[in-house]
């Protein structure tokens, strides 16, 4: 496994050198960062209600890979549709359940939740839909994301469509670096969040850092620290790889991010994007 601290940039660097008491370097999607990251890419957007709007009314077999914290597994379980959510993360698979558990018993009904590697994935069934969400196809590259794809073929039906959203690599863009503070709050203890990002679209990468911290009452205060890093595709070049495995870009609409208030967010945009297979 890659050590994590190889995916962290300027202030995070001198973070972690610093070795303060209770700082903890963790998965990218687990625990208290993996839900605040989890909430900083669904509010960036709402892309629930995009999958939904472009995988039409059930019922239909729909699979979303590396569903998080199931949003959007729940929005097309309330449209009819018979909805697998595979997830490698046990936080976010617990986030998701507790979410079914407050929804109608006839949605819920629709909803089945699966730990595993998606890379790694044979359900030995085919659907009509598979969303990957959350930016979650662009954290696979080389092998992992060969992998990927071949399990999204190997599941989905001729005519079945793909729908995934990505942070593309924009014309002429230049290297950036944007560092972002967030206030939270976490039952009694409250903080903050630097959420970090420097891309280089010329290299097709971005790198994301998260670091909190989290004070008590009683001034205890407790750390995290985080690093991972995106892949960036252009148009074309995405265009060309799925053609690999058989699909067709129908349509792609990009989304300038940004929440309701005004506030910035790590993605300089987000393209979310509908294939299908033809072959």
């Amino acid at each position: 496994m890659p050590d994590l601290a190889d995916d962290l940039f300027g202030p995070f660097v001198g973070i972690h050198a610093l070795n303060l008491p209770e700082t903890r370097l963790t998965p990218p999607f687990e625990g208290v960062l993996g839900a605040f990251y989890t909430k900083l890419v669904t509010q960036a957007q709402d892309d629930s209600a995009w999958f939904a709007e472009h995988t039409g009314t059930g019922p239909a077999d729909t699979l979303e890979l590396c569903c998080g914290g199931g949003r959007s597994v729940l929005e097309l379980a309330r449209r009819g549709h018979r909805v697998t959510g595979v997830d490698l993360s046990l936080t976010q698979l617990t986030a998701a359940r507790t979410m079914t558990a407050a929804a109608d018993e006839e949605t819920a009904g629709r909803i089945t939740w699966l730990h595993a590697d998606v890379t790694g994935l044979d359900l030995g069934q085919s659907y009509d839909n598979i969303v990957i969400g959350g930016l979650s196809l662009t954290l696979f590259d080389g092998p992992a994301r060969e992998a990927l794809l071949q399990v999204v073929r190997g599941h989905l039906r001729p005519g079945g469509r793909l729908l995934f959203d990505h942070t593309p690599a924009l014309d002429q863009e230049r290297a950036t670096e944007r560092v972002l503070s967030c206030p939270v709050r976490l039952r009694e203890r409250s903080g903050f969040v630097l959420v970090g990002s420097r891309r280089d679209a010329a290299a097709r990468t971005q790198y994301t850092n998260m670091y909190a911290e989290l004070v008590a009452p009683d001034g205890h205060t407790r750390r995290f620290l985080t690093g991972f890093r995106f892949r960036l595709d252009g148009p074309a070049e995405l265009a060309a790889e799925l053609a690999e495995y058989g699909f067709v870009l129908k349509e792609t609409e990009r989304i300038t991010t940004g929440h309701d208030d005004g506030t910035d967010t790590p993605f300089m945009a987000r393209d979310f994007v509908v294939a299908e297979r033809v072959r």
